[in-house]
């Protein structure tokens, strides 16, 4: 229906300035005496759908609403909700871990095989240092094959060694009396380290009944035959395709002696041409060279984004298919039982909540998730508190992108982080409130991360709010609101406890910034309150949902060198974070929380450390030779150190000048022109 149309349909129609206005039919128009002067003007946009406008103050959704009640209005099509085809991840759980040892039977290595769902699988490699300590690569590990010790005990009694493809197989031969081994690779290729510990066996290999079994086959005559005494390939002679050596064992019953029977009967090899498929397999055409290595099957973007995209096919089908009926279950409360809270943090940050850590401009926020993810990562402890779930953290870096990795470097050598922790990083600025090509970009990166590596998520850190807001007001209910509904719609697909970083009020007592349903929604608050002119502060728990809140944690920055300097200059420093026993006392002694004029002074030297050592030249002035950098490279570092967002021009603008005021009247440093410099380390270190 088109504009002049609508206007008639609504009476007093006419065309004013090349637009149709009628009159408003909204019942309180006029306060309820209608509305006898046309003031509504109605418009259409290029979509061709009608745009309205009441000059009489009726707020847009009680015309849109009106108007529609009035079937006006032409048939909409239906926006798609582009997180209604979000499914979860399915659920990754442990299933079995094989040790893999030296000749001195020491664990040098592990393999864990976990199930993905209902039939899927992958594997884990975790790295066993001399202190018993996981990481979750391989790193330098020694490379050794599977059972080494019982295979070098084989050896020197000249049996048999029974190579197959995967330790299942390998634990179902060993089950029957023999001694058998793989490599941690599988049927995708044949590690050469592992090649070495054949020299002078006799060896058979067992091929699994599939294409990929026989290829393995080669490989692992390719790589043996020269070294070793008698190489031998058998068939089981298995019945079903992907069958190997364990359903021969555990399926077909099958015996020690049967399978030296297979032995005797098959001929020894001599040539890598002597290693061929048996004749029902070559229907399926064994065409790919002897070094191809079969690609893992993994999703790829195109169809991770069919998964996320809404249904194309809509349009095709003649009707809705109609939802089953929602059933609610009514429980009597005698049968309603206590669940005991879970924990990822004890007593602080519970598993699976959504949490809100806030604090002004400059109170350390990023450095302090930096350090929960790490303890969560690690296991270690967290500011005097257990880690009662270990596991993998996504951290989404919407801003400071520049020192993100200095954070890192500083936090890993304060905790001497092991390598291979499972922390991913993110540095982009995504929208996740209201785009649905972010929100669906962030899916697919998860979706292939977890299928490529098989990690589980215990916490998504989104860095900050601002950032991942889209350039939405936070101060109205409905941006808010949906802002909201993203956050529950990536917990649920990730399963996993997610926190927000957030800004406080222009006024503190006021907490969180913007639509207070984001307090409502929260389950944990943890304000952060940093003590005038000093690196500590307080970090409070303001709200704990489902169990004690009012619990206040002491912490204090520490400088950590990042890296040296060859050339004699001093070493690029960064800060990370501790507990601290001190700011607990100061506290209570009534020190207050960040509102100083001075509360930055040691961000900014730190600042213009990084930035002189970093991107200083040198310049001659006051007839010295001196370091400098740039006056805006020091000004993007602060910014970036204190966690400002557009929101926080003003704030930055007054600490920027007392900044460069107070480098300037502390004799530390100086300003000309476009450059900043440091005194001499002899003249500025006691003000420091």
């Amino acid at each position: 229906m088109q504009a002049e149309q609508i206007a008639k349909q609504l009476g007093n129609a006419k065309k004013a300035n090349g637009q149709w206005v009628a009159s408003c039919p909204v019942p309180g128009h006029g306060k309820g005496n209608g509305d006898k002067n046309p003031s509504l003007s109605i418009s259409i946009n290029d979509d061709g759908k009608p745009l309205f406008h009441c000059h009489g103050g009726c707020t847009q959704e009680d015309v849109f609403n009106t108007i529609k009640d009035m079937r006006l209005l032409p048939e909409l099509e239906e926006r798609p909700d582009p997180l209604a085809n979000i499914k979860p991840l399915p659920q990754i759980k442990f299933d079995q871990e094989w040790e893999y040892q030296d000749e001195d039977r020491t664990t040098v290595f592990v393999k864990q095989r976990m199930k993905i769902g209902e039939s899927g699988k992958t594997y884990r490699l975790y790295k066993i240092d001399s202190d018993g300590r996981r990481s979750t690569t391989l790193g330098d590990a020694r490379i050794v094959p599977y059972k080494l010790p019982e295979l070098l005990d084989a050896k020197t009694a000249g049996r048999i060694i029974y190579v197959v493809e995967g330790e299942k197989a390998a634990d179902a031969l060993i089950s029957i009396g023999v001694t058998a081994t793989t490599a941690h690779t599988g049927a995708g290729s044949w590690p050469e380290a592992i090649t070495e510990y054949f020299a002078g066996a006799n060896v058979v290999i067992v091929p699994d009944n599939d294409l990929p079994g026989w290829r393995y086959a080669q490989k692992a005559v390719e790589a043996i035959l020269p070294i070793a005494k008698n190489v031998k390939v058998v068939d089981l002679q298995l019945p079903n395709t992907a069958d190997d050596a364990y359903e021969f064992v555990h399926q077909y019953n099958k015996q020690r002696d049967d399978l030296v029977a297979l032995v005797k009967a098959a001929f020894k090899v001599t040539s890598i041409d002597d290693v061929t498929v048996p004749e029902r397999l070559n229907a399926l055409k064994l065409d790919a060279p002897i070094d191809a290595t079969p690609q893992q099957q993994q999703a790829q973007p195109e169809d991770i984004a069919k998964e996320f995209a809404p249904d194309q096919t809509a349009e095709a089908k003649p009707a809705k298919e109609a939802k089953p009926p929602k059933t609610v279950n009514i429980e009597a409360w005698d049968d309603i039982q206590d669940e005991p809270v879970e924990w990822l943090i004890h007593s602080i940050l519970p598993r699976k909540a959504f949490t809100a850590l806030y604090g002004p401009p400059g109170s350390f926020k990023s450095f302090i998730a930096l350090d929960m993810a790490e303890a969560i990562a690690t296991g270690r402890q967290w500011m005097g508190n257990q880690i009662e779930k270990q596991g993998a953290v996504l951290y989404i870096c919407g801003e400071g992108f520049g020192g993100m990795g200095a954070r890192i470097k500083a936090c890993q050598i304060h905790h001497s982080t092991p390598k291979g922790a499972p922390i991913y990083v993110i540095r982009h600025q995504l929208n996740l409130r209201s785009s649905a090509e972010d929100f669906n970009a962030l899916m697919m990166a998860v979706v292939q991360l977890v299928e490529t590596t098989g990690i589980e998520f215990q916490l998504l850190i989104i860095d900050t709010l601002a950032r991942a807001f889209g350039g939405g007001n936070e101060n109205d209910s409905d941006a808010m609101g949906s802002f909201i509904t993203s956050m529950g719609k990536i917990q649920e697909f990730l399963a996993c406890a997610l926190m927000v970083l957030h800004h406080s009020g222009k006024d503190l007592a006021k907490g969180l910034r913007g639509h207070s349903s984001l307090l409502g929604a929260v389950d944990t608050q943890l304000e952060i309150l940093r003590f005038e002119d000093q690196a500590k502060g307080i970090i409070s728990l303001t709200k704990q949902k489902d169990g004690q809140d009012g619990i206040r944690i002491g912490f204090e920055m520490v400088e950590i060198e990042i890296s040296g300097s060859s050339l004699g200059f001093d070493p690029v420093v960064s800060l990370a974070v501790q507990a601290s026993d001190e700011a607990v006392n100061e506290e209570s002694k009534g020190n207050k929380g960040s509102a100083g004029k001075g509360k930055y002074q040691k961000v900014e030297m730190l600042c213009l450390n990084t930035v002189v050592k970093s991107k200083g030249v040198i310049k001659f002035i006051n007839g010295k030779q001196r370091m400098a950098a740039n006056l805006d490279d020091w000004r993007q570092e602060l910014w970036s150190q204190m966690g400002c967002t557009e929101d926080d021009k003003n704030t930055f603008k007054t600490a920027w000048h007392r900044a460069k005021q107070r480098l300037v009247e502390s004799g530390m440093g100086g300003i000309r022109d476009k450059f900043v410099w440091l005194e001499s380390k002899d003249q500025s270190e006691d003000e420091y």
